[in-house]
């Protein structure tokens, strides 16, 4: 049973100390160390001055310092060649022996995908998202995961901790009872806390909390919600969560005590300015009157910086409080809500406290995304007035924006009073108008708000009001064109949200940011910065910001060709803003659009294109309507033309700034669809330039594409296409350049270079998932694909044929010979003597000849849509296979290795992995496996199979080099499958045995080894 993942111990050091809690497997760990040594195995008494080798001590007790001292001093006087591991559940006291190391807990955790494979192999639980939550509870805790796996395969992860559980049974029996009870006692309290840190515990139990930590009862933590831009961050610490719930229910706090915890709990956090966790612990220690004091004084910083989650319990609880449902003053007196009248004017609501609570209340359920309820606590402070406070105004309006609800938005924000225009609320209500005219692509208005949202910010000097009027600035300029004036002002937006500690904008500006990567085709930057956008929009618990930072990731992955993933995040991003009731489910629907698309998944694409198309045009969604309308037109442009041209027309008649390079590449590719070469042409020209204006080079690449289906120049078209496959390869999207290689290769008078690169990159797309033809190439000739590695096979259209279709066994002979000779001619006198060695009747053997081509030919194209010679050249005196129509998977196998090995050589590794991983996975056999006494067919069986071997091997090395083990031996174990007696695979899979320290592999190894070499006479003393 695998426990850890350490494979060996580390090197050069003569003691090892190894220390952690039960169940982490140390003494398992140091056993499949040792497994072919004779280790000593002592106590803390045994006389060390005989030992040599290994020496382990296992299971060493607990040590003073004295004690620790004395058994250093031992080990001292160990002979050189003596190495010692030490075993314990309690760390070494102050000073380590000399020439030592340590592996605590933490080095022997499981990270989350081992906790998955232990799951699904050992206890057959394959589920991603179970292996996440074991992972959450157990911390990776090896034999807590074990443990849960048991009680999952009949049980739920709500009864995993239960009383009677093995896991419980465990915690309680192995770890709870054993430990000190300064260790128990702190354990209950931070299991209270959840969340904590050495300052918070004080300097009393800092020494204790290490101890913990060290042992693995204690891991480290996220930061907790509300703990944005600390400008000194703690070490933030937690319990495991398993043992902190099994503890709970052995030793619970008494009342007084929790209450007293929470009450220095929140204490200390607001000594250190994180407001959401001193509401929430004010909360928990019972304090309501102190509770409602912290959400007036800070709430909204709290939301800000990602503590929304926190103010929404403790208002909803504060509403059962007695003093806060009757909406208690400070002077513990009721205030009632003022009646304004018709126009607004009065006493400002929204500072009354009760008041002032749904404003928070509202503000923070809009951020977390649950914005009707957020409309039900705002809503009504807004019924039936002609104007709004500017604080409610921003709310309501930008709880309606981030549903997409931009008429309610605008009516929300157009109601907001602005007095002098130098408040935060004011500065807010300014930024989130423009944000809203940004959205419906209304540039004038946009940039003139956002210019009074940056004066009205600057005269309140907030670093919050700050920051959103900057990003206000960054969408005009993105509106206008201006990357420059956008990167700019997303930058001072950024610093202004981080010096407010809004975690919230941060979330925002992070996610936007990665649209603007996206527009300007730098698709590896976008992925990478995707990963900190997705987690910071998380960790914030801005729901909208997480949208659109997974949409914008699913964009990423699909340019970069990781397509199932790139699914995975547009279906999570059109989950959330389902949950949320927004119409932004429409940028969700449009890379889910686009992906099926690229997939051929037309029904799939059609239906999100058509749903994204109407959640964006019912209010007015510039910014999701064009590309979804684009990509619509795209897809049924060869379905129906005339509809496909009228949604591109509709898409360019409502594009402005860099959408239009969509829209006119959609007007583009429907007019070649209809026919119309001069508007076709028209439309590449338009969307070049859009592209050039707007620094847009995936634009600029399909208009390329474009340009060259709009030319009747063979050499106009080539050069278009190698430029756009060059500046496809320069962005990183490597489906693209794909596609458009397989293009490049099927021009007339394509070089072998092309070709070769043109069935490369068809593989590579078809291993993608993604179609490689467009629907004009595929209703125009059908696709014949020869199989000849493992079982012979013809498929026509994705359609295997019969047999009975080929109504002679010399005709499929014939082509099976044709296909070995890779395209050369093959004299019909030569074929004759193959298929009909015993007859010499030359003319009957001609004419039987010329019957099976005949068949052949009426299998390959039954339609007889297609000249004779489409598939099968023939001379009066030699036949040939054409490669060009007749896609051979032994010939794309040799290109893919071919190309794999020159890619190696060129040392672009990773490009060369992938192709030659593609090659090896397209070997499903020797050639003709299914005849193997044909001797025509013996040289291509024989150059496939030492091709096979070559790549194989090396990607075992390849994987090596990058110390993937198990991939490295997975490649070496299926050369020696193909050959049995290859040493040098043998030898390999030795070595590399030995190295990850899995010795009892090796051992087996060494044993098939001899076994093979003896029945070939060999000898194996060089690894005996």
């Amino acid at each position: 049973m695998a426990f850890t993942t350490v494979a060996e111990p580390p090197p050069g050091r003569r003691h090892l100390l190894v220390t952690a809690a039960p169940g982490f497997g140390k003494s398992w760990l140091v056993r499949s160390w040792l497994a072919d040594h004779l280790p000593t195995w002592a106590d803390g008494d045994t006389d060390l001055s005989t030992v040599g080798g290994w020496l382990v001590v296992d299971d060493l007790p607990p040590l003073d310092h004295a004690a620790a001292s004395a058994l250093a001093a031992r080990l001292d006087r160990l002979p050189a060649a003596t190495r010692a591991v030490l075993v314990s559940r309690t760390p070494w006291p102050g000073r380590l022996p000399a020439d030592s190391a340590v592996l605590d807990a933490h080095d022997l955790t499981l990270p989350e995908p081992t906790v998955g494979r232990v799951l699904a192999e050992q206890y057959g639980l394959d589920s991603p998202d179970l292996a996440r939550a074991v992972h959450e509870l157990t911390a990776g805790w090896p034999s807590l995961v074990h443990l849960a796996g048991r009680h999952l395969q009949t049980g739920t992860l709500a009864t995993l901790c239960a009383p009677g559980t093995p896991l419980h049974g465990y915690a309680a029996e192995h770890v709870l009872a054993h430990l000190p009870v300064p260790q128990r006692r702190l354990l209950g309290r931070l299991g209270e806390l959840e969340t904590a840190c050495e300052e918070l515990v004080g300097p009393r139990e800092r020494g204790t909390l290490r101890l913990l930590a060290r042992t693995g009862l204690v891991v480290p933590a996220g930061a907790p919600p509300g703990a944005y831009g600390l400008t000194s961050a703690p070490h933030w610490l937690r319990p495991v969560p398993a043992l902190a719930a099994v503890a709970r229910q052995r030793e619970p706090l008494a009342a007084a005590t929790r209450r007293r915890l929470h009450a220095d709990a929140a204490a200390w956090h607001a000594g250190q300015r994180i407001w959401a966790q001193a509401i929430r612990h004010r909360l928990r220690s019972g304090d309501l009157a102190a509770t409602a004091e912290l959400l007036h004084e800070h709430g909204s910083a709290a939301v800000a910086a990602g503590g929304a989650g926190e103010v929404i319990d403790a208002v909803t609880a504060l509403s059962t409080g007695p003093d806060a449902a009757r909406g208690a003053n400070a002077d513990g007196q009721t205030a009632s809500t003022p009646s304004p009248d018709a126009h607004g004017r009065g006493d400002d609501p929204s500072r009354r406290p009760e008041v002032s609570l749904l404003l928070l209340h509202g503000e923070a359920l809009a951020v977390t995304g649950r914005l009707d309820e957020a409309l039900a606590c705002l809503t009504p402070l807004a019924a039936s007035r002609d104007t709004l406070e500017p604080g409610l105004a921003w709310r309501l309006g930008q709880t309606y924006y981030s549903r997409a609800e931009h008429r309610a938005a605008f009516d929300a924000l157009t109601r907001g009073r602005l007095d002098r225009a130098d408040t935060v609320d004011e500065a807010l209500l300014l930024s989130w108008t423009a944000a809203a005219y940004w959205s419906v692509g209304d540039r004038d208005a946009c940039h003139d708000h956002a210019l009074r949202a940056r004066d009205a910010a600057a005269a309140t000097g907030d670093d919050r009001a700050l920051a959103a009027a900057h990003v206000a600035l960054a969408l005009h300029a993105a509106l206008a064109g201006d990357r420059a004036g956008n990167t700019e002002q997303y930058a001072i937006a950024l610093g202004h949200a981080e010096a407010a500690r809004d975690a919230v904008q941060a979330a925002r500006i992070r996610s936007n940011r990665l649209s603007q990567l996206l527009e300007e085709a730098r698709f590896p930057q976008a992925l990478a910065e995707s990963v900190d956008a997705v987690a910071a929009a998380e960790a914030s618990g801005n729901a909208t910001a997480l949208t659109v930072a997974l949409v914008n990731r699913s964009e990423a992955l699909s340019r970069m060709g990781l397509l199932d993933e790139a699914e995975r995040c547009g279906e999570r991003a059109l989950a959330i803003s389902q949950r949320a009731g927004s119409g932004k489910t429409a940028y969700a629907l449009t890379i889910l659009g686009d992906v099926r698309a690229r997939r051929g998944q037309r029904s799939l694409a059609r239906a999100a294109y058509e749903e994204a198309v109407r959640a964006a045009d019912t209010d007015g969604m510039q910014q999701c309507f064009v590309p979804a309308m684009a990509g619509l037109a795209c897809l049924v442009a060869y379905d129906d033309p005339a509809t496909a041209r009228r949604h591109a027309e509709t898409a360019a008649a409502r594009a402005n700034g860099p959408l239009a390079t969509r829209a006119l590449l959609a007007v583009g590719w429907t007019a070649v669809a209809a026919g119309d070469g001069a508007a076709a042409t028209e439309a590449a020209d338009r969307a070049e330039s859009s592209a050039r204006l707007h620094r847009d080079r995936a634009g600029l690449a399909e208009a390329l594409e474009l340009r060259a289906d709009t030319s009747d120049r063979p050499s106009a078209r080539r050069t278009a296409l190698a430029e756009a496959a060059r500046t496809w390869r320069a962005t990183g999207a490597r489906l693209d350049a794909d596609r458009v290689a397989c293009r490049l290769g099927q021009l007339p008078g394509a070089s072998a270079e092309e070709q070769l690169a043109s069935r490369v990159a068809r593989a590579s797309l078809e291993a993608a998932g993604v179609l490689a033809s467009t629907p004009d190439e595929s209703a125009s000739a059908p696709h014949v694909a020869v199989r000849v590695l493992g079982r012979f096979e013809v498929v026509i259209d994705e359609a295997p044929v019969p047999g009975a279709a080929w109504r002679s066994r010399k005709a499929q002979d014939l082509l099976r010979i044709l296909v070995a000779r890779r395209g050369r001619r093959v004299a019909r006198e030569e074929l004759a003597a193959l298929l009909w060695p015993d007859d010499e009747d030359h003319h009957r053997v001609a004419h039987r000849l010329s019957v099976a081509l005949s068949t052949m030919r009426s299998v390959l194209d039954p339609d007889r849509r297609l000249p004779t010679d489409h598939y099968v050249f023939a001379t009066p005196t030699a036949l040939a296979a054409d490669p060009a129509h007749l896609d051979i998977d032994l010939d794309t196998f040799l290109a893919e290795a071919d190309m794999g090995r020159r890619l190696h050589d060129q040392r672009r590794h990773p490009e060369a992995r992938e192709v030659l991983a593609a090659a090896e996975r397209r070997y499903t056999g020797d050639v003709f496996e299914d005849e193997p006494y044909d001797d025509w067919a013996v040289p291509a069986r024989e150059e496939a199979r030492a091709v096979y071997l070559r790549i194989t091997r090396l990607l075992a090395t390849l994987a090596g080099q990058r110390g993937a083990v198990d991939e490295a031996l997975d490649y070496l174990l299926r050369i020696l499958s193909r050959d049995p007696y290859d040493e040098a695979g043998h030898r390999e899979v030795i070595a590399l045995l030995d190295a990850a320290g899995r010795h009892g592999e090796a051992r087996r190894a060494r044993q098939r080894y001899t076994a093979a070499m003896r029945d070939i006479g060999r000898g194996t003393e060089a690894v005996a």
